[in-house]
C-alpha cells in the first residue's frame, strides 16, 4: 500500500505540468475550434390592461403601487406557461425546434441526441430559454438560444406570439363572457318591455281607447254634474208644489225634465259600472285592465333601464380588464455568438484542475501522515 502511494505520489509530481495543462488544452481545442456557436435572441414584454391612469394623473402613481401585485402576478404567469410543455409542443408544430436541435449545426455535446427521451426533448428546452420577471416592473425578459442567429430569432418571436394569444385566451376570453352573458339578460329585459308595448297598443286599439283612466274620469264628472242637475230641479218641483197644483204645466215639465236627467244619469253610471245587458267591458274595467297594463309597461322600463346601466358597466369592466402582451424590445437578430463562453469557461475550467490537483495532493500528503 505504502508502495503504490509512493508511485502515485511520484507520478503526480513528475506529470503535474501533463495532468493539469493537457485537460486544458483539449478543452480549449474544443470550446474554440470544435463547438458549435450558439446565438441568443432577447425580447422584453410586459402585460398591459386597458385601464390606468393618465401619466399626468398623481393618482395613477397610488394605483400603480396597489395594482403591481396583479400585475405582476400576470407576468409569472406567463412565465410559467413559456416554461411548460404547451409551449414546447407549440414550437414543434410552428416551427420543428427538435429537428433544428438535433442537426448538423451543433456539436457532438452541445446538440441534443438523436436518441433522446421526451423528458431529456424537454429538460434541453429548458437549458436553452431563459425567462425572468422584474419584481419591481413586472417586465417579462426572455431569451432563446439557437445554432443559428434567425432560428434564435424566429424561436423568440414564435414564443411571444403564442404567449401573447394565450393572454388573450385566458383574460380577453372571460372578461367577454361576461359581456356575453349581460347582454343575453338585457336582451330578455327588453324583449319583455317590447310585449308589454304591445299588450298596451292592442288593448288600445281593441277597445278603441286610448286612455280609459282620462275617459272614467270624464264620465264621472259628468255623472256628478247630471246628478247636481237632478238635484236642483228636484228641490224646483218641491218648491212648485206649494204654489201649484200637479197639473200646472210647469209642474208637468219639470216632472219630464227630472225624468230625463234620471234616465241619463243611470245610462251614465251603467257605462262606469257593470254592463251585464251588452256583455261590453265596463268604464271601471276598462280603467283596471289598463292599470294593470301600465304598471307592467312601468315596471319594464324601469327594469330595462337598470340592465341598460348593468350591461354599460359589464363593457367599461370588459374593456378595463382587456389584457394584452405589449412588446417592449422586440426579438433581437444576433450578430454574435454568445456561447460558449470561452474565455469564462476555459478560466473556470482551470480553476477546477487547480482545485483537483491540490485535492489530490492533500489526501496524498495526509495518507502518507497517517
Amino acid at each position: 500500500m505504502k508502495d503504490t502511494l509512493l508511485k502515485v505520489n511520484a507520478f503526480v509530481k513528475q506529470h503535474k505540468t501533463l495532468l493539469l495543462v493537457m485537460p486544458w488544452l483539449l478543452y480549449a481545442f474544443y470550446l474554440i475550434v470544435w463547438a458549435a456557436p450558439q446565438y441568443e435572441s432577447q425580447s422584453q414584454l410586459i402585460v398591459k390592461s386597458s385601464e390606468g391612469g393618465s401619466s399626468f394623473d398623481p393618482s395613477s402613481l397610488l394605483m400603480a403601487t396597489v395594482s403591481g401585485s396583479a400585475a405582476s402576478e400576470e407576468s409569472k404567469i406567463v412565465e410559467a406557461y413559456i416554461q411548460s410543455a404547451d409551449m414546447l409542443n407549440h414550437l414543434e408544430d410552428a416551427i420543428q425546434i427538435r429537428a433544428h436541435y438535433t442537426s448538423d449545426e451543433a456539436d457532438l455535446f452541445s446538440g441534443l441526441p438523436s436518441s433522446h427521451s421526451e423528458e431529456d426533448f424537454y429538460q434541453y428546452y429548458l437549458n436553452h430559454i431563459d425567462v425572468t420577471v422584474d419584481s419591481t416592473s413586472a417586465v417579462i425578459t426572455l431569451k432563446a438560444r439557437a445554432f443559428t442567429p434567425e432560428y434564435a430569432t424566429l424561436i423568440n418571436s414564435t414564443i411571444v406570439a403564442k404567449a401573447e394569444a394565450f393572454i388573450n385566451a385566458i383574460n380577453n376570453d372571460l372578461a367577454k363572457s361576461k359581456l356575453v352573458f349581460a347582454k343575453g339578460e338585457h336582451a330578455i329585459v327588453e324583449q319583455k318591455l317590447q310585449q308589454a308595448k304591445t299588450d298596451l297598443l292592442a288593448f288600445q286599439s281593441k277597445y278603441d281607447v286610448l286612455d280609459p283612466t282620462a275617459e272614467g274620469a270624464a264620465f264621472q264628472q259628468i255623472a256628478f254634474s247630471l246628478q247636481a242637475t237632478l238635484a236642483q230641479k228636484k228641490a224646483e218641483l218641491r218648491t212648485m208644489r206649494t204654489m201649484m197644483s200637479e197639473t200646472a204645466p210647469e209642474i208637468i215639465n219639470t216632472r219630464r225634465e227630472i225624468s230625463a236627467l234620471e234616465q241619463q244619469l243611470a245610462e251614465q253610471k251603467a257605462r262606469i259600472s257593470n254592463n251585464e245587458d251588452t256583455g261590453a267591458l265596463s268604464v271601471s274595467e276598462l280603467m283596471a285592465q289598463y292599470s294593470n297594463l301600465k304598471v307592467q309597461l312601468e315596471l319594464a322600463i324601469q327594469a330595462f333601464s337598470s340592465s341598460l346601466i348593468t350591461l354599460e358597466n359589464a363593457r367599461v369592466e370588459t374593456y378595463q380588464k382587456l389584457q394584452h402582451l405589449v412588446t417592449i424590445e422586440s426579438p433581437t437578430n444576433p450578430d454574435d455568438n454568445q456561447y460558449p463562453e470561452v474565455t469564462y469557461n476555459l478560466t473556470l475550467f482551470a480553476v477546477i484542475l487547480l482545485v483537483l490537483y491540490g485535492i489530490v495532493r492533500i489526501v496524498i500528503a495526509t495518507i502518507r501522515e497517517l
